[in-house]
């Protein structure tokens, strides 16, 4: 039995899963995955090894080391949009996004919402687009209209405890940690039948998909069925945009929750006036107001510290 080994790129592997994707069988110990194709045994491993295996591999080494050579030829893909397959905006897919990471109180919010053809209209009649068009009384009452009509997680890191695992992971491994968490939970709730219509994940790009691949190395249970990694994903597909809505919606809540020990609303934001408000926090009810309410990391601290 012949065997040959070819070096995939993240990217490249997910392509090749996908492309296998009517010959999957259980995978194996540290492979993303392992098809079976006319005698042909080809296991793709974590690593970006792939193994081909069998008496008549060449049809299918060939075809792949054709397509890395000219992958490696081509210029680097626009992080905008050039990585997504044509007609990607009607595709029914999960899209997840973030809110709250450049805000100094507050969660970390990040919710992943599943979006099929037949609901976009509906979305979009709605009055779905970038969030950052929609003032904070349209968050509100989107983000309830979305969450009664298509399937969706959501997850709230509160401050305390991003405080507590920010030295581990760090800002981005946070973010990637949460991201998987809400795609794993949206998918295992999904129907059999919105299962076989997902055909792909689009996550709005907070850092390198070689970056967040190297982080999601960290999780005991990785996603990384057809993902794709998008600048603005919102103006790529509408599920990012109904994600960043409903995330955007729990973020203005953590504001108000967090401060209604204090009497008061959070500020959003990292500027000059959450420095001023948190000064008056810490005098009011010492600095431990801060790590309940706050992400400590922020060079705010050391402001609102270094002047009370």
């Amino acid at each position: 039995m012949a065997s040959e080994t070819l070096k995939a790129t993240p990217k490249v592997l997910q392509q090749m899963k996908h492309y296998y994707k009517d010959y999957l069988v259980n995978a194996v110990p540290y492979s993303e995955f392992q098809a079976r194709k006319n005698g042909v045994v080809i296991t793709g491993y974590t690593s970006g090894k792939v193994l081909f295996q069998g008496n008549y591999i060449e049809e299918e080494v060939n075809y792949w080391r054709d397509k890395l050579t000219s992958l490696s030829q081509a210029k680097p893909a626009s992080t905008d949009n050039s990585a997504l397959p044509t007609g990607f905006a009607n595709w029914a897919i999960i899209g997840s996004d973030e809110v709250g990471t450049g805000s100094y109180f507050g969660a970390l919010t990040v919710c992943a919402v599943f979006l099929p053809p037949e609901r976009m209209d509906l979305m979009r009649e709605l009055g779905v687009k970038d969030s950052k068009l929609l003032n904070d009384t349209q968050i509100r009452e989107l983000a309830w209209q979305i969450k009664a009509c298509v399937p969706h997680f959501l997850s709230v890191c509160p401050p305390i405890k991003y405080n507590e695992v920010i030295d581990t992971l760090n800002a981005v491994g946070i973010k990637v940690a949460l991201h998987n968490f809400v795609i794993r939970k949206l998918v295992a709730s999904l129907t059999d039948s919105e299962r076989q219509q997902l055909q792909g994940v689009l996550i709005d790009q907070f850092t390198s998909p070689a970056n967040y691949y190297k982080h999601l190395k960290r999780e005991a249970h990785p996603y990384t069925s057809d993902l794709y990694f998008a600048q603005k994903g919102e103006s790529h597909h509408l599920a990012v945009a109904c994600a960043s809505i409903i995330a955007r919606a729990a973020f203005l809540e953590s504001l108000e929750t967090l401060g209604k020990p204090y009497g008061a609303v959070l500020p959003s934001g990292a500027g000059a006036n959450v420095d001023q408000f948190g000064r008056q926090l810490v005098r009011q009810y010492g600095s431990e107001a801060l790590t309940q309410t706050a992400k400590l990391h922020f060079a705010n601290t050391k402001k609102i510290l270094g002047k009370i």
